[in-house]
């Protein structure tokens, strides 16, 4: 009756689209373009990365960049228009794709100015370049501070966003000038986020010591951000370059070695890869730099991936952020309604990054007209790389449970139906689970029907 039944999924090793990770969305490219170009207007041909991609010239993705500017959503002082972000979140949604989200404070063009309202109290604008309002003797810090916590209390866990960025001070906050600024001026933004962002995961930008320094302090889970990728001597030639220095120096010298742990590690192009490639830059350092240091997804600005490429990029994606195979799963073949259904099982995730955001793992039973849905205590957040991962967990079953056969499937679910459940990296999915086998359910004397 309880014979235990071991089955051994078959590992694929296809490029799979999962939330939170591999290269951001490029909408412009999906769908029939009749023409594609590069960065600089010269026509490419035509290619997918797979037969079923949605995506030309670039691979699909599950990942979506959504940036937001203050004066859109505080559109008063302390009145907040937040459906302007939410519309944003609904096309990362439609795209079946998960959002990290940027909220700006300003830009340089005077179209991505501060809000309004701060501009009629505060015309002068600085001499600093990076900096449209000066944070040093303005109420900057207070009213961004009150911003960050306004958009923390309405988003946090929001099941569309993966992650956010911590945006400080500069121009789309990407943090030039934040070296001038005092502990004072830096700590109370900081806290803001971390104070408000308790589910969703959070990135710093990778810009200097002092900031990363408060947010250190806090021995807070925060990852990193960094918009330079792929720079290899673009600005001082063989002098110097972010890829051999700014980012090796930096990720040590700021102890954001391991940040990978427990939040998301993410990349944006410099210029655009087809810059890097044009320049004949050696694009397999630039991969097995990102893998070192965890990358979980790329922001390639929703442009072409030089087709002499593909097959790099497509071994890139397969290591990009968490991918999880199951190599061994045991269960018991007969349980009885109101019994306990017991399970043992190898994971291993092949990636270099966990998984950030806490989807479910489940076991579906599906019977002749019912599906039953056990969920897992298991918390794959703490499934690291490179580590064995043993799951055993025992189910209770319910009193009432019809007798007969049913499908065992396995599966992890994001709750988002556009998005849809994680890709494993086996054989067998069906409608975003993954079928073990079969069991039988056994109604015990006496029970009632």
């Amino acid at each position: 009756m309880n014979k235990a039944v071991t089955v051994y999924p078959t590992i694929s090793d296809d490029i799979l689209s999962n939330p939170g990770i591999g290269f951001t969305a490029a909408p412009g490219l999906m769908g029939e373009p009749d023409h594609i170009y590069d960065n600089r207007g010269k026509e490419q041909n035509k290619y997918k990365f797979t037969d079923s991609s949605k995506t030309f010239n670039h691979p699909d993705s599950k990942v979506y960049f959504c940036s937001a500017r203050w004066r859109d959503l505080e559109v008063s002082k302390g009145v907040f228009k937040w459906e302007v972000l939410e519309e944003k979140l609904d096309y990362a949604k439609s795209l079946g794709c998960t959002a990290v989200v940027r909220c700006s404070p300003y830009a340089l063009n005077e179209e991505d100015d501060i809000p309004a309202w701060f501009r009629a109290e505060c015309p002068e604008e600085p001499e600093f370049p990076f900096w449209r309002v000066d944070p040093q003797t303005t109420p900057y810090v207070a009213y961004w501070t009150e911003f960050i916590k306004a958009f923390a209390a309405r988003f946090d866990g929001h099941p569309v966003i993966s992650s956010v960025d911590m945006t400080i001070v500069g121009a789309w906050g990407e943090g030039g000038g934040t070296e001038f600024l005092k502990p004072e001026a830096i700590r109370p933004i900081t806290d803001a986020y971390l104070d408000g962002f308790k589910i969703t995961p959070l990135q710093a930008l990778l810009h200097d010591p002092l900031s990363i320094g408060i947010i250190k302090d806090r021995k807070a889970k925060v990852g990193f951000r960094v918009d330079c990728l792929g720079d290899m001597g673009g600005f001082h030639g063989d002098q110097w370059s972010h890829m051999t220095d700014f980012y090796p120096q930096n990720i040590q010298n700021f102890h954001m070695a391991d940040a990978w742990e427990k939040a998301p590690i993410l990349f944006e192009a410099c210029w655009h890869m087809n810059d890097w490639y044009v320049q004949g830059w050696d694009i397999d350092y630039i991969i097995q730099e990102t893998l070192k240091w965890h990358i979980s997804s790329f922001n390639n600005k929703a442009t072409v991936v030089p087709e002499p490429w593909k097959e790099n990029v497509k071994a890139w994606l397969n290591q990009m952020g968490y991918r999880f195979e199951l190599r061994k799963f045991t269960y018991d073949s007969g349980v009885k309604a109101g019994g306990e259904l017991g399970i043992t099982a190898l994971w291993a995730n092949v990636g270099v990054a966990p998984i950030y955001n806490r989807y479910l793992l489940v076991v579906r039973l599906i019977g002749h007209d019912q599906t039953y849905t056990l969920h897992s205590k298991e918390d794959i957040r703490e499934w690291l790389p490179q580590v064995d991962i043993a799951w055993e967990e025992s189910f209770s079953l319910p009193a009432d449970m019809p007798e007969g056969e049913y499908g065992l499937e396995v599966g992890i679910e994001t709750g988002v139906t556009e998005i849809g459940n994680i890709q494993l990296a086996i054989d067998g999915i069906r409608d975003g689970y993954y079928p073990m086998g079969k069991l039988f359910v056994e109604r015990g004397k006496g029970t009632k029907w």
